[in-house]
């Protein structure tokens, strides 16, 4: 028997100690319907993975490289983002690890990776995040104070490799 096959048996015996005498052919008949709408979606998922599997594997020498190539210029994320944004958005200005209390925010914050303004007004707001950063307090808060004052709030994940291309797509997204 199969791990789901197990899991599906032991849940409907639960159920049927949970539930009293005059619900529990309210309960089996749901629990039937959500076990079909289960097996139904499982079968989806079997299919769209076997044809998947039958594609043949991309060349590993493609000429584009997958979103999750690592890059191998030795450059951070920071670094590439600041160039992008010299090289294609030489008009605004950029501010690296701002206080959200520079635009009137109280309290305890993570500050801001990197804030691209028009003028002296911020336009973008961008956080280099990690695997956990964005379950932290602070980053909830400054992600707050930013979208209060109507400013646009992206995320980069440090770890990814953000090549130049979508850093550059993001950004001609939002500016």
């Amino acid at each position: 028997m199969g791990l789901f096959d197990k899991l599906l048996k032991e849940g409907a015996e639960a159920l049927k100690e949970a539930v009293s005498d005059e619900n529990k052919e309210k309960a089996s008949a749901l629990f039937n319907s959500l076990k079909d709408t289960i097996q139904e979606h499982a079968g989806e998922l079997k299919n769209y993975v076997d044809e998947l599997s039958s594609q043949p594997a991309a060349q590993e020498n493609s000429e584009t490289p997958s979103m999750y190539t690592p890059m191998n210029d030795g450059k951070t994320c920071r670094q590439r983002i600041l160039e992008v944004l010299a090289d294609e958005f030489p008009q605004y200005t950029v501010r690296e690890n701002v206080s959200p209390r520079t635009f009137g925010g109280t309290g305890r914050f993570m500050d801001y990776s990197i804030v691209v303004c028009d003028g002296e007004k911020p336009k973008l707001i961008m956080m280099l995040i990690g695997k956990t950063t964005a379950s932290h307090r602070e980053y909830r808060w400054s992600k707050e104070e930013a979208q209060k004052n109507g400013i646009t709030f992206i995320n980069f994940i440090e770890h990814y490799p953000n090549r130049p291309e979508y850093i550059s797509q993001r950004l001609h997204k939002y500016l």
